[in-house]
């Protein structure tokens, strides 16, 4: 398994032509270095965390689509359950994450993914995300993807990268799902390329190129799609096959890892929420802001103000994914009983990131201790800052105050 750079790379994922899945997914990072034998685990803990799964199984091949050497993954399950509810599935990820150790990103990743399902397929059948029964979905070999997908990046050093995707191939004609025949793309595809505002294109195939899996792991994963490559240096390639060769086209999903020209720093399109209260409890303001951020907004402010009459009030300021605008506008007036809600789009730079894990001593015990770092265009060092929540967990165990606590590592550097 090969760690690539992290300070200023852009990754893109390819589904120009054949669309994406979880198993090209797999498939590419594999062929991109990481290590073939972390699926293997995952699939033993998935098989005991699924109720009523007997047996879960990953298979790796060499094969060529259209000429191109590719990584071939299949995942092979026995399962005495044709329907799970959301509820059991999403629970599940929670448990699987924390055995294989994920980081926050990775487990957020793999959340937003699942959440991003749910969602989905609650659309197309009209029940709520946790009563959702899903039946294809539902299965061991989804969580893999999901799993599998998130550890790898992670494996590879890429989850810092600024993801990029191409409009997504779904194909056309029909695909047979539940005993019935649908229209590609399936509905699921349809309504989280909705949902998130991402393009797709029909490609030059009548059957299915795109999967409701492939679909979610790509809008959790890139927050660009362009019909044009950024402007980078190629460092990486990664090939992943499809199960099924194609007539017309190369059945792979190609990920290029490269280094951006031009600034150093990357950048994302946000908007920022907005909506002013002079009527409603700092209780309610306070559980507001509970459930956005738990949610995903990215940040939520709350700041004083004087409105109409001289009214002492509250602005509360939300920055959430311009995809999911309506999905933040909607729950800031459930909750707060605001009757309107301005969005503002924004532009963000952002500075080349990366977290790290390092041992800290503290009362002759050791502790570890997540730390953002920012780098400049050469990759020096700006600023490092400890994770709050791990500051607060050595806090509670050592019984000294987070002051002293935050002192104590200061000083160790």
């Amino acid at each position: 398994m090969k760690r690539l750079a992290a300070q200023g790379l852009v990754a893109v994922a390819d589904g120009g032509a054949s669309g994406v899945s979880g198993d090209k997914y797999l498939g590419a990072l594999i062929s991109l270095g990481a290590n073939p034998t972390t699926l293997k685990k995952i699939a033993s803990i998935v098989g005991h965390s699924l109720p009523a799964t007997e047996k879960v199984e990953v298979h790796f091949e060499n094969v060529e689509r259209g000429e191109v050497g590719a990584s071939l993954v299949t995942v092979e399950t026995a399962e005495r359950n044709s329907g799970r509810k959301g509820s059991l599935i999403r629970s599940t990820i929670e448990k699987t994450s924390l055995k294989l150790g994920l980081s926050g990103w990775g487990r957020k990743f793999a959340l937003g993914t699942v959440d991003t399902l749910l969602r989905a397929e609650s659309r197309v059948h009209g029940h709520t995300p946790t009563e959702t029964v899903l039946h294809e979905l539902g299965s061991a070999d989804t969580l893999v993807d999901i799993l599998g997908t998130a550890v790898m990046i992670e494996e590879l050093n890429l989850r810092d990268a600024s993801w990029v995707s191409t409009p997504l191939a779904v194909g056309g004609g029909t695909t047979k799902f539940s005993g019935r025949s649908y229209a590609n793309p399936p509905p699921a595809v349809v309504e989280i390329l909705k949902s998130h505002r991402f393009p797709m294109t029909g490609g030059h195939e009548r059957t299915e190129l795109t999967t409701p899996t492939g679909a979610a792991i790509t809008v959790n994963l890139a927050r660009t799609a362009s019909e044009s490559y950024p402007s980078m240096i190629p460092l990486h390639i990664g090939y992943g096959a499809g199960s099924k060769e194609l007539v017309e086209t190369a059945n792979l999903l190609r990920i290029v890892v490269g280094e951006r020209l031009g600034n150093w720093h990357s950048h994302d399109s946000m908007v920022i929420l907005e909506t002013n209260l002079d009527d409603v409890t700092g209780e309610v303001i306070g559980h507001a802001v509970e459930r956005l951020l738990s949610e995903g907004a990215r940040d939520v402010t709350v700041t004083p103000v004087y409105m109409k009459k001289n009214r002492p009030g509250s602005k509360v300021s939300v920055i959430v994914d311009e995809a999911r605008s309506e999905e933040f506008a909607k729950l800031l007036m459930e909750e707060t009983g605001t009757l309107g809600v301005r969005e503002i789009p924004i532009r963000r730079h952002i500075s080349n990131r990366a977290e790290a894990v390092i041992s800290v001593t503290i009362k002759g015990r050791h502790y570890s201790l997540r730390v953002k770092r920012a780098f400049d265009e050469d990759g020096k060092l700006l600023r490092e800052k400890p994770e709050y929540e791990d500051l607060k967990r050595i806090s509670e165990e050592t019984g000294q105050s987070l002051r002293e606590v935050t002192r104590l590592i200061e000083a160790t550097k």
